[in-house]
């Protein structure tokens, strides 16, 4: 029997009890939200019971860990967001939420083909209706439809990808189609920007977090063999150099903070992708130390993305709560009305971002590593890609700085720009510790990186014992000097406090650039922010602005709008759409409403069936 077995059942449990007790919001709560903690927190207990009792661990408990703990980080945090937020349909929220957690659980462990399908169908559509959970909001309704549209679409893929016989080349190909939907890779990314701002933050924690990173699960479980790493290698690494940057320049463009958030995710899964083209050339190319520390790097990612990810959705989870809006440009000066909020997610912003001395950069090092190691290679072809990821993960890196400096700013930083963002106070304690557990979880993974790495690597790489040894040395520098950057930054902060408090707090006036009343209308907002890296990648973005200019002596209204429209839509799925719409058109004519011409169809089908067997001889 499977380990998990209880923790699903326990989920399940509460999905029964939450939608029986769907009439008494405080009853289902207790039991959905009950039973779904006990759940992840059974199945977080019986993981660790497995790895201490084999001290091994297999690809699927990667994934498994996200699920578990970002399922009982947002239940936590579920509880204070659903208060005022659609409390009285706690009962469908948590039947909902239980059930897609507990879908998730089987796809990181079922094996037949068949029983992965249910599984992965009842995710899609479990968490369709999480999507959907404001469904008076006519535009979160439309993105609901399209991540259904997409979910349908992966599995129609996945359905050809386990029931027909193929070569690995379009066996590997059907699942970059189907499971890459979910991942969000160019042009099938078009559900994320969309879903996750109609979400409720708790859920758009554990889908980026977690369920977006399942689709890598599928394809290594499902799609990989022995003889064309060389192809997973270079499509994985082509896809994530595209897929980076492209996600981190949308995210710029971006006024609603989860929409930010839902780009920023598309980039970390372009990293993702590099490292693990990079672990898979290695191999094929016989370099050890690339191989190790690309695979080493993927998994470090793949972690530390769930940890802040899910934490910073959370963090806007409790923003929209107190502020009512997830506009950037009408929030500001929320971090000296939201202390906690604004100082976790200001942490988890830059271990985001990659910066040291936090985990996300430890993870991003061993990437940097692969890709050095690539430079060494007698491939000319590997040389340049190596060279070309090596520039993306700065440019990458750069540009997730920007990103959320903006976030920052605009909404944490100077004065409240809206009444909402003026009356603002930060939300219960209990919604917060979600928060800084995550953070604090990416900075124990920072230190037992080395030792995992030394200890795993040979495991599931033999023959690369030295190489672990090397990578795990390199990490445990990288670990003592972020432990001590950070003493010395805490010292640092505590030598502040004592002078000030010893000497007292002077207050003066800032420098009010000669106007003689300065408003928080005088701020830089979000968009300004970033206007000019915007107007930089303008060939890609397209901004569409509309400007109404002050007009007289003494002008009484002046106005800027600034849009910026997906790329996959303005470049592909447009013209897809368009198409169809007229071929619908043209067979419209069709639904005449007779029955006789109905049953004409039915019969010419039939016998094209039949005329088919017969000339197949069947």
């Amino acid at each position: 029997m499977n380990i998990l077995f209880f923790p699903a059942v326990l989920m399940i449990s509460g999905a029964c009890g939450a939608w029986l007790f769907r009439k008494y919001p405080r009853t289902a709560t207790a039991l959905g939200a009950g039973l779904l903690c006990g759940g992840s927190a059974s199945g977080l207990a019986l993981l660790a019971m497995q790895y201490i009792r084999h001290e091994r661990l297999v690809a699927g408990d990667l994934f498994l860990l996200p699920v578990l703990l970002l399922s009982l980080a947002a239940a936590i945090h579920s509880i204070g967001y659903l208060d005022g937020h659609g409390s009285e349909r706690s009962g469908s929220y948590w039947t909902l939420f239980n059930l897609t957690t507990a879908a998730m659980l089987g796809v990181t462990q079922l094996e037949s083909p068949l029983a992965f399908l249910l599984a992965w169908e009842l995710m899609g559509a479990a968490s369709f209706g999480l999507v959907i959970f404001d469904r008076h909001n006519r535009n979160f309704a439309k993105a609901g439809w399209i991540y259904m549209i997409a979910c349908h679409a992966g599995a129609a893929l996945l359905i050809l990808l386990f029931f027909f016989p193929h070569t690995p080349g379009w066996l590997f190909l059907l699942a970059l189609l189907g499971f890459g939907l979910k991942i969000g890779f160019p042009l099938l990314h078009v559900w994320l920007p969309e879903a996750h701002p109609a979400a409720p933050a708790p859920v758009s924690a554990l889908m980026s977090g977690a369920m977006i990173e399942l689709g890598f699960f599928g394809i290594l479980a499902f799609a990989i063999v022995p003889e064309k790493i060389a192809l997973y290698g270079w499509v994985f690494a082509i896809l994530g150099v595209i897929t980076a940057p492209a996600g981190i320049i949308f995210a710029l463009a971006q006024s609603n903070l989860k929409k930010l958030l839902a780009y920023s995710s598309i980039e970390n899964m372009g990293i993702l992708s590099c490292a693990l083209g990079l672990g898979f050339l290695g191999a094929f190319y016989q370099l050890p130390m690339m191989m190790a520390a690309g695979f080493a790097g993927a998994a470090a990612h793949l972690l530390n993305h769930a940890f802040f990810k899910g934490a910073l959705f959370l963090g806007a989870g409790s923003v929209y709560k107190a502020a009512g809006t997830l506009d950037m440009d009408e929030m500001g000066g929320l971090l000296a009305r939201m202390p906690r909020t604004g100082a976790y997610f200001i942490l988890n912003s830059l271990s985001l971002c990659g910066l040291p001395p936090f985990s996300g950069f430890a993870g991003e090092f061993l990437i940097y590593c692969a890709a050095f190691a690539g430079l060494f290679s007698d491939s000319v072809c590997l040389i340049v890609l190596s060279t070309v990821i090596l520039v993306i993960l700065a440019l990458t890196g750069g540009l997730a700085a920007a990103a959320f400096a903006k976030a920052i700013g605009a909404v944490f930083c100077g004065e409240p720009r809206s009444d909402k963002a003026a009356n603002a106070h930060d939300v219960p304690l209990f919604m917060n510790i979600p928060i800084l557990v995550l953070f604090l979880l990416s900075c124990v993974l920072l230190f037992v990186l080395p030792e995992a790495i030394e200890k795993i690597i040979p495991q599931i790489m033999p023959g690369c014992e030295d190489e672990a040894v090397i990578l795990a040395g390199r990490m445990a520098a990288v670990s003592m000097i972020s432990f001590t950057a950070t003493v010395l930054a805490v010292l640092t902060l505590v030598f502040r406090t004592l002078i000030v408090k010893r000497n007292g707090e002077r207050i003066s006036p800032t420098w009010d650039c000669g106007f003689s009343k300065p408003t928080a209308k005088m701020e830089y907002t979000g968009t300004s922010f970033s206007a000019n890296l915007a107007d930089f990648f303008a060939a890609l973005l397209h901004p569409e602005r509309k400007i109404e200019q002050p007009q007289g002596i003494f002008p009484a209204k002046a106005e800027l709008q600034d849009e910026t429209e997906d790329g996959g839509i303005r470049f592909f799925w447009r013209y897809i759409f368009t198409g169809f719409n007229r071929l619908a058109d043209k067979i419209h004519a069709l639904q005449s409403g007779s029955l006789h011409f109905y049953l004409l169809v039915i019969v010419i089908a039939l016998l094209g069936m039949l005329l088919n067997a017969v000339l197949r001889g069947n």
